[in-house]
């Protein structure tokens, strides 16, 4: 047990400090774990989730696919000129488009799109840029609670604990999307009367450079591939139990990503194919390691009866009053989860959250799951290192805008993030109390 905290200590500590490549980390420390008997070869591979390595790589390509063929802008200029940049509207709309879009995908390709059209649009408006991007990543964190493959922490919870994604979409989908409507009515509110002076100074010249922005056609075919890979995804994701049950094959969660990935994939040009795989395996393949090695160093803590520990301790706490252990794992790795990464803490509650429920007299797992999974991805929009999103977007400020600090991050962020969380915690407690879970 000292061992596999040990190496999982100082692993932690150096995917936080952001100085080592994160799955570089994960997998040494997974290795140190096999090297120091803590682990066999065969039982680290054992550990490694590969349902979720498989959803996960299945959504990375379809939504290669897309970017490559320069959807996502298309979809973004598209809304920019629905409203006819006016400030107010424009911000809305983005915001909503974070929200959406993080739904169906990654939100670190969501914010990838969106932070460098963001920056240009707001040079050319004469807006902050840093507080529209940091809106956008709180949008997207609140947005991607809704459903399975939003955002890492409910693919991690839902295939390790046995959860779906029509789960997801009943019990997390309302009270992110409530959530969603105060955070957009808190960020507004704050700055309505910049976004009036923005609109007042917009001039046709302005407009002139906005449409300047984005003039390479959208890759029709490329798009139609995408659209119907992903379409066929989310629709296998929905029923692929009920698939599964009535034709006896084992459709799993990473079958309904991976065969409409593979197929729209083989069905592509070989130029673009290439260009495809080139962006899985420089960028997209680095999560997976990071997972890989992440799930390695979960299970030598499994092992060791870590968090079989945590759960006899959590449940003696809260014998007497299960109410509070919802609320508990509700803020309790909601906060912590704006000091250290939401996705490995995710994975180690999920563990505490399956011997938890081995207890009789503890709340029902469901909603242990909805509370916790609501609480860490909300609560990773505090700082700039609460979840993936946010460090990309953070580092894109910082190289192309210049300096922000965490002073200035948190004072626009906690507020509208600290609102969400009181919102869904009380909606997590009314679907308690109501048996809706």
């Amino acid at each position: 047990m000292l061992i596999a905290l040990l190496v999982f200590t100082i692993a932690y500590a150096a995917i936080a400090s952001e100085r080592l490549p994160r799955h570089w980390v994960a997998l040494a420390g997974g290795g140190l774990l096999v090297l120091f008997g803590v682990l066999s070869p065969l039982e680290a591979l054992s550990y490694i989730n590969w349902e979720t390595l498989g959803l996960l790589a299945g959504m990375f390509i379809l939504v290669s696919i897309l970017q490559e063929a320069g959807f996502f802008t298309w979809l973004a200029m598209t809304a920019v000129r629905r409203v006819n940049y006016h400030p107010t509207y424009l911000f809305v709309a983005l915001l909503v488009l974070a929200a959406g879009l993080a739904m169906w995908m990654d939100s670190i390709t969501v914010m990838l799109f969106l932070s460098a059209l963001t920056l240009q649009l707001c040079r050319l408006l004469k807006l902050d840029p840093v507080t529209v991007i940091i809106a956008e990543v709180c949008a997207a964190n609140t947005g991607g609670s809704a459903t399975l493959v939003g955002d890492p922490p409910n693919v991690i919870l839902g295939t390790t604990l046995g959860f779906n994604f029509a789960d997801f979409v009943t019990h997390t989908g309302p009270v992110s999307a409530l959530a969603a409507v105060a955070l957009l009515g808190v960020f507004y509110w704050v700055n309505r009367r910049t976004l009036r002076d923005a609109h007042a100074a917009l001039t046709e010249a302005t407009v002139r450079e906005i449409e300047a922005l984005h003039q390479d056609p959208l890759h029709a075919q490329l798009t139609r591939l995408g659209l119907a890979g992903f379409g066929a995804a989310v629709a296998l994701l929905v029923s692929h139990h009920w698939l599964s049950e009535a034709t006896g094959l084992p459709i799993t969660a990473a079958a309904s990503a991976l065969v409409p990935a593979g197929l729209a994939v083989a069905a592509m040009p070989h130029v673009d194919r290439g260009r495809v795989f080139r962006k899985l395996l420089k960028e997209d393949s680095e999560s997976l390691l990071f997972f890989a090695g992440l799930f390695v160093l979960i299970g030598g803590l499994e092992k060791a009866r870590v968090f079989e520990v945590l759960a006899e301790s959590l449940a003696t706490l809260a014998g007497r009053n299960p109410a509070g252990l919802v609320m508990a794992l509700h803020w309790g790795p909601g906060v912590l989860s704006g000091i250290v990464d939401n996705v490995p803490l995710a994975l180690a509650m999920s563990y505490v959250l399956r011997d938890l429920a081995a207890h009789p007299e503890m709340p029902a797992l469901a909603l242990m799951v909805w509370s916790l999974a609501l609480g860490v991805n909300m609560g990773g929009n505090l700082t700039p290192i609460g979840a993936s999103a946010n460090v990309v977007a953070y580092a894109y400020l910082e190289r192309h805008h210049g300096p922000i600090g965490w002073k200035r991050w948190l004072v626009i962020a906690v507020p509208p993030t600290l609102v969400t969380m009181v919102l869904a915690s009380t909606l997590v407690m009314l679907k308690g109390q109501w048996g809706w879970y």
